[in-house]
């Protein structure tokens, strides 16, 4: 009898010293991993930065206009969300890439093209760009930097049919799509809060020209870009970033 309980207590013992044997690995983990944010933040390491966020597009200055005579507006906004990836080598520069993509909401064009057949547009906006950062303010907490940006924007346009039961047969698609692309070019600024050992709070406000054909895109049917010629471009936005030091 007291041999077997000489036998659990001693496997017992085992077992919490296999605990604590790998609770004690994993705090070491913890600590490296920490230890290698902090010098990254530090900028005694290179280090890549991975950024996620939402911002709001805005095209102030732009005419906008429908396929239909008379339906031109001035300006755009929507918002808009957005991913980067950035390499920093050094306390001062850095370099990436991302993309953005901004949907907007469908509305109703005010003039059929197509006398009794109803229609709905709606715009989106996709940009893939290269960046390079100059970091001008630097702390254990906060950073402030400029940059500039290129690369490709393309502008879709979605028409689209609203009536579900057309009194004539619709063959092939209910819409169509008149896409435009062209280059991006512009500046940019920022500022960094770090919360925590591999995150901060970013925040940005990008202004840039987009470089579009001066002829419109148009479908087989008719319905034709809105954006044409040169585009001034307006963002703020705000997200998280995680950095992985290398």
């Amino acid at each position: 009898m007291m041999g077997r309980m000489h036998e659990r207590a001693w496997a017992i013992i085992g077992s919490i010293g296999c605990v604590l044997a790998l609770a004690s690995e994993a705090h070491g983990q913890q600590t490296a991993l920490t230890r290698d944010a902090a010098a990254a933040r530090e900028l005694q390491k290179p280090y890549t930065q991975a950024e996620a966020g939402v911002s709001i597009l805005t095209l102030p200055t732009t005419k906008v206009c429908l396929t239909e005579p008379g339906t031109c507006t001035r300006g755009d906004i929507t918002p808009q969300g957005y991913v980067w990836m950035l390499y920093r080598a050094g306390a001062q520069y850095a370099i990436g890439a991302g993309a953005s993509y901004a949907p907007s909401i469908k509305t109703d064009t005010p003039q059929p093209i197509y006398p009794g057949l109803d229609r709905t547009h709606k715009r989106d906006y996709l940009m893939i760009d290269m960046t390079g950062r100059y970091y001008a303010v630097h702390s254990s907490w906060l950073e402030g930097w400029v940059g500039a940006t290129v690369g490709g924007v393309v502008v879709y346009d979605h028409y689209d049919t609203k009536m579900a039961n057309p009194s004539a047969p619709i063959l092939g698609p209910s819409g169509v799509l008149a896409s435009t692309e062209g280059l991006s070019m512009g500046i940019a600024a920022g500022l960094g809060w770090t919360f925590a050992a591999n995150w901060s709070v970013e925040a940005g406000l990008r202004s840039a020209w987009w470089y579009l054909p001066s002829t419109r895109a148009c479908a087989p049917t008719g319905d034709c870009a809105t954006l044409v010629g040169n585009v001034a471009v307006f963002t703020l936005g705000i997200g998280v970033a995680y950095r992985i030091a290398l």
